[in-house]
């Protein structure tokens, strides 16, 4: 049986009694051919905004809703966000746009000592990039190891509440050292459904897993597994 966290349990216990947890389904999705103006992204411009609900894959639990708007394009690109339910979270924040230095979207703030790219520059089906390199974590002084392999997967039209959209979804495969020690050979998942024509993704889903090095016996642990989902934009 996956270990569960606190914040998994007490989603499972809040769920009326006799009724069947579900996991989300999986996202609406047809192959397509894009054409050569579907490949460019959007560049950034200071307002622009995506709002985002935020759901626990295991159970569908809507767990946020965050609003993410770029309020910096000089020097870096930075995008502040805000959640409904905790107010102001950690800002993500890019060198050249698409080329993520400081990502708030795992259990600790990442800032890279180089850039990691949420998507390559070229949107060609089975281009691949790999980086190594080093992170800081929550803004501590130590630096962790972190190796990426992104892909271009496919062009996919998906459909959701608010709309469809022609995305290039992107799979990235992750490997780290984990500030916590008691975490060892820590992998993650990463897949984004980018819409140029909006200079963002619209959907974007993330889990991972490790191996407690503290017990006798190897034990799999399981991070929590989240999907985001545009709501609106502008």
């Amino acid at each position: 049986m996956p270990n569960l966290n606190r914040r998994s349990l007490l989603a499972m216990l809040v769920m009326p009694a006799g009724c069947a947890i579900q996991s989300l389904p999986p996202l609406k999705a047809q192959r397509i051919t894009p054409s050569t103006t579907d490949t460019q992204v959007r560049l950034p411009q200071i307002g622009q905004f995506w709002i985002y609900k935020k759901f626990n894959f295991y159970n569908s639990a809507l767990l946020e809703t965050v609003k993410e708007e770029i309020t910096q394009i000089d020097r870096d690109i930075l995008i502040h966000r805000h959640s409904d339910k905790t107010g102001t979270l950690p800002s993500e924040r890019h060198g050249l746009w698409g080329q993520v230095k400081q990502d708030p979207y795992w259990d600790t703030l990442q800032t890279y000592d180089t850039p990691l790219p949420a998507w390559p520059s070229h949107l060609t089906v089975d281009t691949s990039q790999t980086i190594s390199t080093h992170y800081r974590s929550d803004n501590g002084s130590f630096k962790y190891w972190i190796n990426t392999s992104t892909t271009v997967t496919n062009w996919e039209r998906i459909t959701l509440a608010c709309g469809t959209f022609d995305t290039v979804r992107i799979d990235t495969f992750i490997r780290l050292n984990h500030p916590d020690i008691s975490r060892t050979n820590c992998v993650r998942r990463n897949t984004i459904w980018l819409a140029p024509a909006l200079g963002r993704w619209v959907a974007r889903e993330t889990t991972g897993e490790y191996v407690f090095s503290h017990t006798r016996h190897a034990n799999i642990g399981k991070e929590d597994y989240f999907r985001w989902e545009l709501d609106s934009w502008g």
